[in-house]
């Protein structure tokens, strides 16, 4: 093939989060000598994430959104769809998808639809479920990124199951450096002493968007119990959000403040994932977590909410620890039995890196969606 494949990202910002680190990894590492990728924001900014492919030479269209069905952004897509001859337009959630599939329309432009998580609690809309009928005949490829998803879309979108495939989100495989490993403290002494941890820690902790469908509270409560019987135990949150102001009063509240660590928002995660003993994620929707995904790649201990696509990465007594939602006594109890067992922490974590390395690294996503693009391309 002499032409490269032009594909334009439709999504809302390249900010923090799961959506924006799949489109990041699909575009900074597709094949350059197959591939030329762009992107739409809708929502008016690029984002930290987007900025770094922007410095490496990836082309940004910025939008801005009008509040309510703003019919201009279809006339807006469709011009760039035109003037940069693109072949495919890959949609990243639903609201990006519905103004994406109408810009197609009257193009030679095949259109993708990636849904990368859901809503908690999830709902019926008969208007969408009307809609996605005739959205899906537009469409080429809808891709789920885990079986629960998957699920989702068909129960209440009313998408046709056989028409989704499910493509697991992947990253890059942690590659140790020194003061990394289980075997030597994990670094937490020598060089990171600004965070004031030592070897007598042991550092619960997660790196998230503070957003009520983390269920943070949850897991700050479930420390506290702990930290009451071991004084030693440190909660590490790295991140920001809407939330953080609301988890530091909790925090306070149940008197735990030396003991529970804020980070603000970083862009080196694996200086702080390589700091944590067990890794939890509380939420109360997930799609396929890139954040689990990394602390699995580093043989870390987890403990995740039998919710979304959770349930599909970490099985219960066998890679991590599975507790039901919102189930505050439930995940302390866990929290407390891992705290002074070492060696079943050792066990689930490196059995985590095994299913990372079987079914969850990057170029195993990043080849799914290249056969997509390519299958839908020689179809005409």
């Amino acid at each position: 093939m002499n032409q490269k494949i032009n594909i334009l990202h439709v999504t809302y910002n390249m900010g923090i989060g799961g959506t924006e680190q799949v489109i990041y990894q699909l575009v900074n590492h597709a094949d350059k000598s197959v591939f030329e990728n762009a992107i739409v924001c809708l929502e008016g900014e690029i984002g930290p994430i987007g900025h770094k492919l922007q410095q490496s030479g990836t082309a940004f269209h910025i939008l801005n959104r009008s509040p309510g069905f703003d019919t201009s952004l279809i006339k807006s897509i469709r011009e760039i769809l035109r003037e940069n001859n693109v072949h495919i337009v890959h949609c990243h959630q639903y609201t990006p998808y519905v103004y994406g599939v109408l810009a197609a329309l009257f193009t030679d432009a095949k259109v993708v639809f990636t849904e990368h998580g859901r809503f908690h609690p999830d709902s019926y809309s008969w208007k969408r479920r009307l809609v996605n009928q005739a959205l899906g005949l537009l469409t080429s490829s809808i891709i789920a990124i885990s079986e629960a998803t998957k699920n989702a879309l068909a129960e209440y979108e009313w998408f046709r199951k056989s028409t989704i495939s499910v493509i697991y989100n992947g990253i890059e495989a942690n590659v140790p450096t020194a003061g990394q490993g289980k075997g030597k403290g994990k670094g937490k002494g020598k060089g990171n002493n600004t965070l004031q941890l030592t070897d007598e820690n042991i550092v619960f902790g997660t790196i998230t968007r503070f957003d009520t469908i983390k269920n943070l509270p949850m897991m700050v409560r479930a420390f506290a119990k702990v930290y009451e019987a071991h004084p030693d135990a440190r909660l590490l949150l790295v991140g920001d959000g809407d939330q953080k102001i609301a988890i530091e009063e909790l925090v306070k509240e149940l008197k735990v403040e030396q003991a529970v660590i804020f980070t603000g928002f970083q862009t080196d995660t694996q200086k702080y994932m390589s700091l944590i003993d067990v890794y939890i994620l509380s939420s109360f929707s997930e799609g396929t977590s890139m954040t689990l995904l990394e602390a699995m790649s580093f043989s870390t201990c987890c403990i995740v909410t039998a919710v979304g696509g959770n349930t599909e990465l970490i099985q219960d007594q066998i890679n991590g620890k599975v507790v039901e939602s919102d189930n505050t006594v439930q995940l302390a109890e866990t929290m407390l039995q891992l705290t002074t067992d070492k060696a079943t922490r050792m066990r689930l974590g490196e059995n985590a890196k095994k299913t990372f390395d079987n079914k969850f690294a990057l170029n195993q996503m990043i080849q799914s969606y290249k056969e997509v693009y390519l299958k839908i391309t020689s179809n005409g």
